[in-house]
């Protein structure tokens, strides 16, 4: 599901945008049941997309972000991959930590975030969705116009202090 499409995010008209908010929200109420009761209430909170609150993620800069394949030793086999992203609140007051468990795709192309860039691309607009499987799918707009999305069974995210 992509609610935020080029289309949406490159339009200057604020009531596309809403629009397409709406819609996503119409998503997640008709779908509650498939997600992860701990996203599910990620979503539903006040301040995940409230860009007053220094808790959500919009305008924040990535710091960091890192892949880690998985493997048993005793068993000699691959394991899940996880990656995990920390992003620097847009107040710099806090980390957002997003830890992806299970990752079955990964599609982080381009430098969004980098040091590599002169200046930081600061994170637009995020969605989850799910898939036929049961997969999360997390699709993260950054302000350049780059999109990510990463698939895999389960998220974990929290905050920290700086």
């Amino acid at each position: 599901m992509n609610f935020f499409t080029e289309s949406v995010l490159r339009n200057n008209n604020e009531y596309s945008f809403i629009d397409a908010f709406n819609l996503y929200q119409d998503y997640i109420r008709q779908n509650e049941f498939k997600f992860p009761r701990s996203l599910l209430e990620l979503l539903r909170s006040d301040w995940y997309f409230n860009a007053r609150d220094p808790r959500c993620p919009k305008d924040s800069w990535l710091v960091k972000q890192g892949l880690v394949n998985g493997y048993d030793p005793v068993k000699r086999i691959k394991t899940g991959a996880e990656f995990e992203i920390v992003l620097l609140g847009a107040y710099h007051d806090c980390y957002l930590h997003y830890r992806y468990n299970e990752v079955v795709e990964l599609k982080t192309d381009g430098h969004a975030g980098s040091l590599l860039q002169k200046d930081y691309d600061s994170w637009r607009i995020d969605e989850f969705s799910i898939d036929g499987d049961g997969l999360i799918n997390h699709r993260i707009c950054f302000l350049s116009g780059i999109i990510w999305s990463i698939k895999c069974k389960s998220i974990n995210f929290n905050i920290s202090n700086i």
